[in-house]
Protein backbone atom coordinates (compact mmCIF):
# COMPACT_ATOMS: atom_id res chain seq x y z
CA UNK A 1 0.00 0.00 0.00
CA UNK A 2 2.96 2.19 0.74
CA UNK A 3 4.39 1.57 -2.30
CA UNK A 4 1.65 2.48 -4.56
CA UNK A 5 1.15 5.41 -3.04
CA UNK A 6 4.70 7.05 -3.52
CA UNK A 7 4.48 5.92 -6.86
CA UNK A 8 1.14 7.88 -7.66
CA UNK A 9 2.71 10.61 -6.16
CA UNK A 10 5.90 10.34 -8.76
CA UNK A 11 2.99 10.68 -11.74
CA UNK A 12 1.32 13.66 -10.32
CA UNK A 13 4.56 15.50 -9.91
CA UNK A 14 5.61 14.40 -13.80
CA UNK A 15 2.02 15.33 -14.98
CA UNK A 16 2.61 18.96 -13.63
CA UNK A 17 6.25 19.20 -15.08
CA UNK A 18 5.06 18.66 -18.29
CA UNK A 19 2.54 20.87 -18.06
CA UNK A 20 5.15 23.95 -16.92
CA UNK A 21 7.68 22.84 -19.45
CA UNK A 22 9.06 26.19 -21.78
CA UNK A 23 11.10 24.86 -24.45
CA UNK A 24 14.57 26.94 -25.25
CA UNK A 25 16.01 26.45 -28.63
CA UNK A 26 19.40 26.89 -29.29
CA UNK A 27 20.88 30.38 -29.64
CA UNK A 28 22.86 31.11 -32.92
CA UNK A 29 24.49 33.65 -31.37
CA UNK A 30 28.64 32.80 -31.23
CA UNK A 31 28.92 34.53 -27.89
CA UNK A 32 26.35 32.30 -26.59
CA UNK A 33 27.28 29.24 -28.32
CA UNK A 34 30.83 29.65 -26.95
CA UNK A 35 29.79 30.02 -23.26
CA UNK A 36 27.70 26.90 -23.75
CA UNK A 37 30.59 25.33 -24.56
CA UNK A 38 33.80 24.07 -22.74
CA UNK A 39 35.84 26.93 -22.59
CA UNK A 40 38.99 25.90 -24.12
CA UNK A 41 41.88 28.12 -25.43
CA UNK A 42 41.07 26.73 -29.19
CA UNK A 43 37.41 27.90 -28.75
CA UNK A 44 39.01 31.64 -26.88
CA UNK A 45 40.82 31.89 -30.62
CA UNK A 46 37.27 30.75 -32.85
CA UNK A 47 35.62 33.32 -30.64
CA UNK A 48 38.30 36.34 -31.53
CA UNK A 49 38.29 35.23 -35.24
CA UNK A 50 34.53 35.47 -35.79
CA UNK A 51 34.25 38.93 -33.79
CA UNK A 52 37.43 40.59 -35.30
CA UNK A 53 38.14 42.34 -32.22
CA UNK A 54 40.63 45.02 -34.18
CA UNK A 55 37.79 46.62 -36.43
CA UNK A 56 35.89 47.81 -33.28
CA UNK A 57 34.90 51.17 -33.22
CA UNK A 58 34.73 52.67 -30.05
CA UNK A 59 33.26 56.36 -29.77
CA UNK A 60 34.86 58.75 -28.01
CA UNK A 61 33.10 61.22 -25.69
CA UNK A 62 34.39 64.60 -24.45
CA UNK A 63 33.69 65.76 -21.13
CA UNK A 64 31.82 69.64 -21.69
CA UNK A 65 33.90 72.34 -19.91
CA UNK A 66 32.35 74.15 -17.75
CA UNK A 67 32.99 78.05 -17.76
CA UNK A 68 32.91 80.03 -14.88
CA UNK A 69 31.27 83.66 -14.72
CA UNK A 70 31.63 85.17 -11.31
CA UNK A 71 32.76 89.25 -9.89
CA UNK A 72 36.24 88.37 -9.61
CA UNK A 73 36.36 86.45 -12.65
CA UNK A 74 38.93 88.35 -15.63
CA UNK A 75 37.65 90.87 -17.59
CA UNK A 76 36.83 90.55 -21.90
CA UNK A 77 40.04 92.11 -23.37
CA UNK A 78 40.91 93.33 -26.76
CA UNK A 79 44.33 90.97 -27.49
CA UNK A 80 46.22 89.74 -30.68
CA UNK A 81 46.58 86.26 -31.20
CA UNK A 82 50.05 85.42 -32.10
CA UNK A 83 50.79 83.27 -35.15
CA UNK A 84 50.22 79.16 -35.98
CA UNK A 85 49.03 78.93 -31.86
CA UNK A 86 47.25 75.99 -31.20
CA UNK A 87 43.42 76.80 -30.41
CA UNK A 88 41.10 74.01 -28.61
CA UNK A 89 37.90 73.65 -29.67
CA UNK A 90 35.48 73.90 -26.37
CA UNK A 91 32.57 71.32 -28.02
CA UNK A 92 34.89 68.86 -30.27
CA UNK A 93 37.92 67.75 -29.24
CA UNK A 94 39.01 69.63 -32.34
CA UNK A 95 42.86 71.46 -32.67
CA UNK A 96 43.35 74.45 -34.85
CA UNK A 97 45.70 76.75 -35.56
CA UNK A 98 45.74 80.28 -36.80
CA UNK A 99 47.64 80.84 -39.67
CA UNK A 100 48.25 84.59 -38.97
CA UNK A 101 48.27 87.14 -36.62
CA UNK A 102 44.81 88.35 -35.41
CA UNK A 103 42.91 90.52 -32.67
CA UNK A 104 40.57 88.77 -30.96
CA UNK A 105 38.15 88.86 -27.67
CA UNK A 106 39.85 87.15 -25.12
CA UNK A 107 40.45 86.66 -21.20
CA UNK A 108 42.15 85.11 -18.86
CA UNK A 109 40.52 81.89 -17.29
CA UNK A 110 42.29 83.04 -13.69
CA UNK A 111 44.27 85.83 -13.34
CA UNK A 112 47.85 85.34 -14.34
CA UNK A 113 46.54 81.60 -15.33
CA UNK A 114 48.06 79.33 -17.69
CA UNK A 115 45.11 79.29 -19.78
CA UNK A 116 42.58 81.85 -21.50
CA UNK A 117 39.48 81.95 -23.63
CA UNK A 118 38.99 83.40 -26.92
CA UNK A 119 35.37 85.03 -27.56
CA UNK A 120 33.49 85.21 -30.63
CA UNK A 121 31.57 88.10 -31.92
CA UNK A 122 28.34 86.92 -29.60
CA UNK A 123 30.76 86.98 -26.83
CA UNK A 124 30.75 83.24 -26.32
CA UNK A 125 33.28 81.26 -25.41
CA UNK A 126 34.70 79.61 -28.57
CA UNK A 127 38.36 78.15 -27.82
CA UNK A 128 41.21 77.47 -25.40
CA UNK A 129 44.74 78.77 -25.65
CA UNK A 130 47.99 79.37 -23.69
CA UNK A 131 48.07 82.86 -22.31
CA UNK A 132 51.19 83.31 -23.64
CA UNK A 133 50.02 83.21 -27.11
CA UNK A 134 48.14 86.50 -26.41
CA UNK A 135 49.23 89.82 -25.84
CA UNK A 136 46.75 91.77 -24.00
CA UNK A 137 46.36 95.71 -25.59
CA UNK A 138 44.38 96.99 -23.15
CA UNK A 139 47.08 98.74 -21.09
CA UNK A 140 48.40 99.35 -25.24
CA UNK A 141 44.61 101.35 -25.79
CA UNK A 142 45.04 103.78 -22.37
CA UNK A 143 48.20 104.96 -24.33
CA UNK A 144 46.56 106.27 -27.74
CA UNK A 145 46.64 109.82 -28.03
CA UNK A 146 43.06 110.92 -27.68
CA UNK A 147 44.21 114.41 -30.13
CA UNK A 148 41.69 113.47 -33.16
CA UNK A 149 43.99 112.81 -36.28
CA UNK A 150 41.50 114.21 -38.92
CA UNK A 151 40.97 117.66 -37.29
CA UNK A 152 43.66 120.58 -38.40
CA UNK A 153 44.33 122.65 -34.72
CA UNK A 154 45.99 125.80 -35.16
CA UNK A 155 49.42 126.89 -33.70
CA UNK A 156 49.90 127.58 -30.26
CA UNK A 157 51.86 130.73 -29.08
CA UNK A 158 55.33 129.29 -28.30
CA UNK A 159 55.39 131.55 -25.59
CA UNK A 160 52.59 129.63 -23.36
CA UNK A 161 54.97 127.98 -21.05
CA UNK A 162 54.94 127.47 -17.14
CA UNK A 163 58.37 128.82 -16.56
CA UNK A 164 59.41 132.32 -15.49
CA UNK A 165 60.72 133.65 -18.14
CA UNK A 166 59.01 136.96 -19.62
CA UNK A 167 58.92 137.64 -23.45
CA UNK A 168 59.32 141.22 -24.19
CA UNK A 169 58.35 141.94 -28.35
CA UNK A 170 59.96 145.50 -28.78
CA UNK A 171 59.16 147.38 -32.12
CA UNK A 172 61.72 150.12 -33.98
CA UNK A 173 59.42 152.13 -36.00
CA UNK A 174 60.44 155.00 -38.13
CA UNK A 175 57.63 157.13 -38.68
CA UNK A 176 56.46 159.70 -41.42
CA UNK A 177 53.90 162.57 -40.33
CA UNK A 178 51.62 164.97 -41.74
CA UNK A 179 50.23 167.47 -38.90
CA UNK A 180 47.51 170.34 -39.25
CA UNK A 181 49.67 171.85 -36.61
CA UNK A 182 47.76 175.54 -36.03
CA UNK A 183 49.17 176.01 -32.36
CA UNK A 184 52.91 177.03 -34.13
CA UNK A 185 50.93 179.97 -36.14
CA UNK A 186 51.52 181.89 -33.15
CA UNK A 187 55.25 181.88 -33.42
CA UNK A 188 54.95 182.46 -37.32
CA UNK A 189 54.55 185.62 -39.08
CA UNK A 190 52.35 184.10 -41.89
CA UNK A 191 49.24 181.92 -41.68
CA UNK A 192 50.77 177.65 -41.34
CA UNK A 193 48.36 175.37 -42.41
CA UNK A 194 50.25 172.05 -42.65
CA UNK A 195 53.48 170.94 -41.15
CA UNK A 196 55.84 167.67 -42.24
CA UNK A 197 57.23 165.31 -39.33
CA UNK A 198 59.45 162.40 -38.84
CA UNK A 199 59.53 160.29 -35.58
CA UNK A 200 61.44 157.50 -33.79
CA UNK A 201 59.58 155.02 -31.49
CA UNK A 202 60.21 152.50 -29.73
CA UNK A 203 57.52 150.16 -28.20
CA UNK A 204 57.65 147.44 -25.86
CA UNK A 205 55.18 144.89 -25.38
CA UNK A 206 55.18 142.54 -22.66
CA UNK A 207 53.70 138.89 -24.29
CA UNK A 208 50.75 137.35 -21.62
CA UNK A 209 48.55 134.70 -22.06
CA UNK A 210 45.67 137.74 -22.41
CA UNK A 211 44.93 138.11 -26.03
CA UNK A 212 45.82 141.92 -25.64
CA UNK A 213 49.36 142.89 -24.92
CA UNK A 214 50.42 145.34 -22.78
CA UNK A 215 53.62 147.65 -23.38
CA UNK A 216 55.11 151.33 -22.88
CA UNK A 217 55.82 153.72 -25.38
CA UNK A 218 58.24 156.02 -25.79
CA UNK A 219 58.88 158.99 -29.02
CA UNK A 220 61.07 161.23 -30.50
CA UNK A 221 59.83 163.83 -32.88
CA UNK A 222 61.63 166.50 -34.93
CA UNK A 223 59.89 168.65 -37.60
CA UNK A 224 60.19 171.74 -39.87
CA UNK A 225 57.67 173.71 -41.71
CA UNK A 226 58.14 176.99 -43.92
CA UNK A 227 56.30 179.87 -45.34
CA UNK A 228 57.20 183.02 -47.11
CA UNK A 229 58.99 184.94 -44.80
CA UNK A 230 60.15 182.41 -41.92
CA UNK A 231 60.60 178.78 -41.10
CA UNK A 232 59.43 176.98 -37.71
CA UNK A 233 61.43 173.83 -36.65
CA UNK A 234 60.17 171.80 -33.40
CA UNK A 235 61.31 168.69 -31.21
CA UNK A 236 59.37 166.85 -28.88
CA UNK A 237 59.85 163.70 -26.29
CA UNK A 238 56.74 161.95 -25.04
CA UNK A 239 56.02 158.58 -23.18
CA UNK A 240 53.29 156.38 -22.61
CA UNK A 241 51.04 153.11 -22.00
CA UNK A 242 50.45 151.49 -24.81
CA UNK A 243 48.60 148.20 -26.28
CA UNK A 244 48.60 145.73 -29.20
CA UNK A 245 45.67 143.19 -30.35
CA UNK A 246 46.72 140.83 -33.00
CA UNK A 247 43.70 140.31 -35.08
CA UNK A 248 44.27 137.85 -37.78
CA UNK A 249 47.24 135.83 -39.03
CA UNK A 250 48.26 134.17 -41.67
CA UNK A 251 50.97 132.00 -41.83
CA UNK A 252 54.31 134.27 -41.41
CA UNK A 253 51.76 137.80 -41.81
CA UNK A 254 50.32 138.65 -38.81
CA UNK A 255 47.87 142.21 -38.51
CA UNK A 256 47.63 144.01 -35.35
CA UNK A 257 45.87 147.25 -34.05
CA UNK A 258 47.35 149.14 -31.74
CA UNK A 259 46.23 152.54 -29.49
CA UNK A 260 48.40 154.19 -27.58
CA UNK A 261 48.15 157.80 -24.97
CA UNK A 262 51.19 159.61 -24.93
CA UNK A 263 52.22 162.59 -22.47
CA UNK A 264 55.18 165.13 -23.56
CA UNK A 265 58.22 165.49 -21.33
CA UNK A 266 59.46 167.91 -23.80
CA UNK A 267 58.15 170.31 -26.98
CA UNK A 268 60.39 173.32 -27.79
CA UNK A 269 59.08 175.08 -31.13
CA UNK A 270 61.75 178.03 -32.72
CA UNK A 271 61.36 180.57 -35.38
CA UNK A 272 63.71 182.97 -36.54
CA UNK A 273 62.14 185.70 -34.42
CA UNK A 274 61.09 183.54 -31.07
CA UNK A 275 60.70 180.21 -29.38
CA UNK A 276 57.98 178.51 -27.00
CA UNK A 277 57.74 175.22 -25.26
CA UNK A 278 54.24 173.39 -25.68
CA UNK A 279 52.35 171.00 -23.47
CA UNK A 280 50.37 168.04 -25.74
CA UNK A 281 48.41 164.85 -24.95
CA UNK A 282 48.01 162.52 -27.63
CA UNK A 283 45.68 159.37 -28.69
CA UNK A 284 47.28 157.23 -31.18
CA UNK A 285 45.33 154.42 -33.13
CA UNK A 286 47.18 152.63 -36.06
CA UNK A 287 47.05 149.17 -37.81
CA UNK A 288 50.38 147.26 -38.70
CA UNK A 289 50.89 144.42 -40.83
CA UNK A 290 54.17 142.46 -39.63
CA UNK A 291 55.85 139.42 -41.82
CA UNK A 292 58.30 136.95 -39.53
CA UNK A 293 61.50 135.92 -40.17
CA UNK A 294 64.43 134.14 -38.82
CA UNK A 295 65.77 138.11 -38.35
CA UNK A 296 62.72 139.03 -36.90
CA UNK A 297 60.04 140.99 -37.90
CA UNK A 298 59.46 143.55 -40.54
CA UNK A 299 56.39 145.76 -40.33
CA UNK A 300 54.23 148.59 -42.57
CA UNK A 301 51.65 150.03 -41.09
CA UNK A 302 49.52 153.35 -40.80
CA UNK A 303 48.59 155.56 -37.30
CA UNK A 304 46.15 158.46 -36.31
CA UNK A 305 46.62 160.80 -33.64
CA UNK A 306 44.65 163.21 -31.84
CA UNK A 307 46.45 165.91 -29.97
CA UNK A 308 45.90 168.29 -27.53
CA UNK A 309 48.10 170.81 -27.56
CA UNK A 310 48.75 174.22 -25.41
CA UNK A 311 51.79 176.62 -25.06
CA UNK A 312 53.33 175.52 -21.54
CA UNK A 313 55.03 179.17 -20.99
CA UNK A 314 57.99 181.43 -22.59
CA UNK A 315 61.63 180.92 -22.91
CA UNK A 316 64.23 182.91 -21.74
CA UNK A 317 63.87 186.46 -22.88
CA UNK A 318 60.32 185.90 -24.50
CA UNK A 319 57.02 187.56 -23.62
CA UNK A 320 54.30 185.47 -21.91
CA UNK A 321 51.97 183.61 -24.54
CA UNK A 322 48.36 182.45 -24.00
CA UNK A 323 47.78 179.23 -22.82
CA UNK A 324 44.47 178.05 -24.91
CA UNK A 325 44.37 174.63 -25.75
CA UNK A 326 43.87 173.87 -29.15
CA UNK A 327 43.21 170.18 -30.82
CA UNK A 328 45.00 169.33 -33.80
CA UNK A 329 45.02 166.25 -36.34
CA UNK A 330 47.90 164.23 -37.21
CA UNK A 331 48.64 160.79 -39.94
CA UNK A 332 51.60 158.79 -40.37
CA UNK A 333 53.17 156.24 -42.28
CA UNK A 334 55.43 153.72 -40.33
CA UNK A 335 57.87 151.40 -41.33
CA UNK A 336 59.18 149.11 -38.67
CA UNK A 337 61.13 146.42 -37.14
CA UNK A 338 60.14 143.90 -34.20
CA UNK A 339 62.29 141.42 -32.29
CA UNK A 340 61.52 139.33 -29.54
CA UNK A 341 63.70 138.28 -26.27
CA UNK A 342 63.31 136.95 -23.19
CA UNK A 343 63.21 139.12 -20.32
Amino acid sequence: MKTALSFLFILLAVQISANDLIIVEPSNDVLDQFLDDDISFQNIDDLSKVLNTDKQKFKRYKIKEYIKEAPTTPKIQYAVLMKNSSLYKLDKDVIIKNPSKMYVSAREVLYGGKWSYIYDKKKNAKYRTLTKNLAFLEEVIKLRSTIAGNKIYPKKNKYHSVDRSIPVEMHFIYRSESTDFKTLNTLATDELETAKSNSLSIKSYFNSLLPIDLGLVFDYQSGIVESESDSITWSSISIGPTIKYDFYSYGDLVFNTQFAVKKSLLFNATSEFSSASYSSLAWQLGVEAAYKTKYGSFSLGIENSFIKTSIKGELQNQASFSNSKETINQSALTVGYQYTWIL
